[in-house]
């Protein structure tokens, strides 16, 4: 499967303060664009021979060796790649897709006589002179050149996956840097040199050799002969940091000469590497580099043995949870990789889930339950878009991808250890590692895996929520009876879905007590319960830790909250309000909601139907705690904004009297008394 770029850092629903609309998220594209990538294969469909050659999967790449120089002051690339590959069928071309930025100069067989190519957009066509046997390895040497300094060319729209600059260069391989097989599932072996200014350092997957030293520059050269995807290279000004707590198997590589972030961020890697490696099996690579990469890209980055993440995401504290994400894919996708794309949440799902397992191991059950909860939110805002099993029919770096895959396919994991337990379900992940190492493996292949270990049939797991759309809606109702010394609530559990079957979790609350926890196996669209406690019961919640993917009013709420927040983030701010009206429609109460609204409002300059907004979200249930001191603090740049600076302040000391520094609010908050706000200039 592809190794796909992270997003940034993902904000936690109602954990932030504005979504300030003035850019989106680097690895976002809208959801009404058409993929780079479809666009693409249009552009191969009209080429002679294309359809036989990106259709019939005719031949497969073993081995890259790459010769590469990178020009950072000019911002240019210019190399070769000798691509080493099998005929599964007599060939007559070959088809690969290349950064559209870089342009093919030539490309020869494996005797050296130059082969015709058609290049056009993100395709790249070559025609042999006669058909390839099949069966009988082949090569060919592409020599190409071209200028990375921005998202242009990228195979996904708007996403930069490739730079070169003196500000430090990153060649991720999913940009396309090299020619690759669509869609990108071979695995494969690779030998890359990479010439630099002398006065840089290149960092790559495999055994790095001694720096051959020229006049005023260097080259790298690295050896990977695994069978995976080695082929992001990063380079630039670095000072290495070995980690001592590893034993110099973690190396932090960063630019700012920020020791101490580096040091903490070596002392966290150590840790998430020594709680994956108990739970999935030894690191792959023995060894992993962290690596500090400019601004401007995505959040973070894994390829073999290296993980990149953006200056944006070296922070105090540690953002461990963009650091857990990555450090997984050094297992999903990096040793076991999905066979096709419908596969792909055995990759992106599964490296989310287990950065959530890390979160359970270091920040504890309550930490992890909320964090599950924003998972379980963000898979519903586009559940109904797609099942899992067709994830191939999804644009990548749309919210509809990110719901879908990552954040559904990790509910399914979530879901998959509660129905065959712990033991069997991390058995079948250390399972899947050992004999699938270096190997794709299908949905099929995990699900029959996954019952020769947990000794349970699974056809109905699966079915439901892979190959299916849709989720319950739970109802309950429920009696309180006296029986003896104890108490005892008496109840059924009722859904929607006819071929539901799953445990369900029932936490009764009590009076003065801890809350007590039940499972109830359900089989169909209802199930009785008793559950004992010891003082009187006063409430009952269904699935309190979102073991479950599902709906209820409550979840609703956020999910139409959650739809509005990405609209706002896309700058769709009509929209946006429009699904903010939603919610306020259903609970006139919901502070966030309109605070959402009082933040656009804000922003397009309408200070009036913001202030509204702003003082709805002061009487409202004021969840998130947060909104408090944020709807004072933006009440104040209001006033200041309009030339009322005795309500201003007034707004202000109101925010510090909530003792609440959410996001440096209180900061702010002072420094507004000090010296007054000043809107900036329209953007238009």
């Amino acid at each position: 499967m592809r190794i796909r770029p992270s997003r940034a850092a993902q904000s936690r629903i109602g954990a932030t303060r504005p979504i300030e609309g003035t850019s989106r998220s680097v690895g976002r594209q809208g959801g009404a664009q058409l993929s780079a990538r479809i666009m693409a294969l249009a552009v191969l469909l009209i080429l002679p021979g294309a359809l036989t050659a990106q259709t019939t999967a005719s031949f497969t790449v073993q081995r890259y060796t790459i010769d590469a120089e990178l020009f950072p002051a000019a911002n240019l690339l210019s190399a070769t790649a000798k691509i080493g590959f099998t005929p599964a069928s007599d060939l007559s071309s070959a088809g690969f897709q290349l950064n559209s930025a870089l342009r093919v100069e030539k490309v020869t067989d494996a005797a050296g006589q130059a082969l015709e190519f058609q290049q056009n957009g993100l395709s790249l066509q070559v025609n042999f002179r006669s058909p390839l046997p099949s069966d009988q390895p082949s090569n060919i040497t592409v020599t190409y050149k071209g200028t990375l300094n921005s998202a242009v060319g990228s195979p996904f729209e708007g996403v930069k996956l490739a730079s070169v600059s003196s500000q430090g260069s990153y060649l991720l391989y999913a940009s396309d840097w090299f020619p690759v097989r669509p869609p990108g599932l071979d695995r494969f072996a690779a030998t890359i040199h990479v010439t630099v200014p002398d006065n840089e350092t290149v960092i790559a997957s495999g055994m790095a050799s001694t720096p051959a030293q020229q006049v005023g520059t260097k080259t790298y050269s690295f050896q990977y002969n695994r069978s995976a995807f080695p082929g992001t290279v990063l380079a630039g000004k670095y000072t290495a940091h070995p980690s001592i707590e590893s034993n110099g198997n973690i190396v932090v590589y960063v630019m700012s000469g920020e020791k101490g972030l580096a040091k903490s961020y070596g002392d966290a890697a150590d840790k998430i590497l020594s709680y994956f490696s108990a739970k999935f099996g030894s690191l792959p690579d023995g060894h992993l580099d962290v690596v500090e990469i400019p601004n401007g890209t995505v959040g973070g980055y894994a390829g073999p043995g290296v993980v990149a993440i953006a200056q944006r995401g070296f922070t105090d504290p540690t953002d461990t949870r963009l650091l857990a994400l990555e450090i997984a894919r050094q297992w999903w996708p990096c040793l076991v990789s999905p066979a096709t794309p419908n596969d792909a949440f055995l990759d992106d799902g599964l490296a989310t889930y287990s950065a959530a397992l890390y979160v359970r191991a270091s920040e504890g059950q309550a930490a992890f339950e909320d964090l599950m909860h924003q998972t379980e939110i963000g898979a519903l805002t586009h559940e109904e878009v797609a099942p899992i099993a067709e994830a191939g029919s999804l644009q990548d770096y749309t919210p509809e991808y990110h719901s879908v895959v990552y954040q559904k396919g990790a509910m399914v994991f979530h879901m998959l250890r509660g129905a065959i337990g712990d033991p069997a379900f991390f058995k079948t992940l250390q399972t899947m590692a050992k004999q699938d190492a270096g190997k794709t493996i299908t949905t099929a292949g995990f699900q029959k895996l996954a019952e020769e270990v947990s000794h349970q049939p699974l056809t109905y797991f699966f079915a439901q929520w892979v190959s299916s759309t849709g989720v319950p809606q739970f109802t309950d109702s429920w009696d309180i009876y006296r029986v003896g010394n104890h108490y005892q609530a008496v109840g059924t559990i009722r859904q929607d879905l006819d071929i539901f079957r799953m445990p369900v979790e029932v936490r009764v609350y009590s009076e003065g007590r801890p809350p007590v926890d039940s499972r109830v196996d359900m089989v169909g669209t209802r199930a009785n319960f008793a559950i004992n406690t010891l003082t009187r019961p006063t409430r009952i919640a269904i699935d309190p830790g979102s073991k479950i993917l599902k709906l209820d009013n409550h979840l609703k709420l956020q999910v139409e909250i959650a739809r509005g927040d990405q609209l706002m983030q896309e700058q769709a701010y009509l929209e946006a309000i429009k699904q903010y009206r939603k919610v306020t429609a259903l609970d006139k109460n919901d502070s966030l909601a309109h605070y959402r609204m009082g933040q656009i409002y804000f922003l397009l300059r309408n200070y009036n139907a913001a202030a509204d907004e702003l003082r709805a979200a002061l009487d409202g249930d004021l969840k998130p705690h947060w909104i408090e001191v944020w709807a004072h603090l933006t009440l104040g740049e209001i006033f200041d904004a309009t030339g009322q600076r005795d309500r201003a302040i007034n707004e202000y000391q109101k925010a510090l009297q909530t003792h609440d520094n959410s996001q440096g609010a209180l900061n702010l908050a002072n420094r507004y008394i000090q010296k007054p706000y000043t809107q900036p200039p329209s953007n238009g």
